[in-house]
């Protein structure tokens, strides 16, 4: 799939198969949309297989839109950066750190019960 880089110059007239992720996309500015969101719109659509590499293919040359200025970031609920807390001083710290006293409520008891759900379903296969 080659996507079609003049689309944002054409207004959208003779949309192309190729212009239907940059459509798609710039179609709900200002917010932004996931990967995933793109992906299946198009397969919904008819656009593209559901496949894997498909998807991969179409990550890349998203990727590289952005890169080149062509297409918004899309959202990222995947990766996150993590980082140690840090404190302006002694006395920030110490003024933060009764927020991090919790006793163990589960204490003593038998059995514990926890929910779990899965946010983020997987990448198409």
């Amino acid at each position: 799939m080659q996507l079609a880089p003049t689309f944002a110059r054409c207004g959208g007239v003779g949309l192309t198969r190729a212009a239907r992720p940059y459509r798609f996309v710039n179609g709900y500015a200002p917010m932004k949309v996931t990967l995933r969101q793109v992906m299946y719109r198009l397969v919904s659509e008819g656009a593209l297989p559901h496949t894997a590499p498909m998807y991969r293919r179409l990550s890349a040359q998203l990727a590289k839109a952005r890169r080149e200025g062509r297409l918004p970031d899309l959202i990222d609920t995947v990766r996150e950066i993590h980082f140690s807390p840090v404190w302006t001083g002694a006395d920030a710290f110490l003024a933060e750190m009764p927020d991090w006293f919790r006793l163990d409520r589960t204490e003593g008891q038998e059995h514990a019960l926890y929910v779990a759900a899965e946010s983020t379903p997987r990448a198409p296969c």
